[in-house]
């Protein structure tokens, strides 16, 4: 464990903060957000069938005036019979359709109790590229109409996200199909919410495309769902990765150290000793009795 002490440094312990107390506590969070939205789209897909799989019923039974639509009752599919009130109709702007910038048709239509319901009758397009000019609505089928469409809620900027800019637009045009202000602006007795055309018969104007039904697509968010949590493991996988080479370089620092310390021991201890070297002087000295004997020894006479 003793090798592992340097990760208790300060520096190190930054690292931990990041990792387990900022980095990791967010992936999980953001992967917890997607989840919550995996699982809204599955439930409002699942309306969506369960809505488009039932037969049309008729709106006086769906529909009240002045009344909210509930979420569960979004895409029901509707009855309508009844003529339009091409006095009141309007233009939603900044709608798409297949990148195309448009508007949508709203009209209303008078059923048989002298109420009214909003229409949202199809897209067409932009005239122009002024996108605030308002193009030429296609006129509504004259006599009494019947249409099958689905239920939608009044549009708010809470559940559209659209900021309504309708008081500054050229008249005729609106941001939002809102129930409440549209009824306040042209006096009708509105049912809550509007209808998507289906079908209509007689047949619309061929200027306009009816709405795609909704898609059914759960989108991406179970991916991104597992990619923030896959990132969780890449973190604390890293964190542990990065601890061990950083201990692994320690060691080696450590052997390489201990070599060197060893190595240069080593050169100390076969270093040779140097031998003295003799005294001439002396060698000198103890020579010259030995000359002395020999040479008296030489002049010696024999007996």
């Amino acid at each position: 464990m003793s090798r592992y002490r340097f990760v208790f440094s300060w520096r190190w312990i930054r690292l931990h903060v990041l990792i387990w107390l900022i980095l990791i506590p967010s992936f999980i969070g953001l992967g917890m957000w997607q989840r919550s939205r995996y699982h809204e789209r599955t439930a409002e897909n699942a309306v969506i069938r369960t809505a488009m799989n039932a037969p049309p019923v008729p709106i006086e039974g769906a529909d009240a005036v002045g009344a909210a639509v509930p979420q569960k009752a979004r895409w029901k599919q509707l009855t309508l019979v009844g003529t339009y009130d091409a006095a009141h109709q309007f233009l939603a702007r900044n709608r798409q359709e297949n990148g195309n910038p448009g508007f949508f048709v709203i009209t209303p239509m008078t059923l048989s109790d002298g109420t009214s319901v909003l229409i949202n009758r199809g897209w067409i397009a932009t005239v122009s590229s002024d996108q605030q000019q308002s193009p030429a609505i296609p006129a509504a089928p004259a006599g009494t109409v019947t249409v099958t469409g689905r239920l939608q809620q009044s549009e708010t900027k809470g559940n559209t996200g659209i900021r309504d800019v309708t008081a500054g637009l050229p008249a005729g045009q609106i941001s939002l199909i809102n129930t409440e202000a549209l009824a306040a602006k042209t006096g009708l007795q509105l049912r809550g919410g509007y209808a998507e055309v289906i079908t209509s018969k007689p047949a619309d104007a061929s200027q306009i495309t009816a709405v795609d039904a909704p898609s059914l697509d759960e989108g991406p968010y179970l991916s991104y769902w597992f990619q923030w949590w896959l990132f969780c493991v890449i973190a604390a996988g890293g964190w542990i990765t990065i601890i061990r080479r950083e201990a692994q370089h320690r060691d080696r620092e450590a052997a390489e150290a201990a070599e060197e310390d060893e190595y240069e021991d080593g050169e100390d201890d076969d270093e040779p000793v140097a031998e003295d070297e003799p005294d001439t002087e002396d060698e000198d000295a103890a020579a010259t009795p030995t000359t002395a004997t020999a040479t008296a020894t030489a002049t010696a006479p024999a007996p």
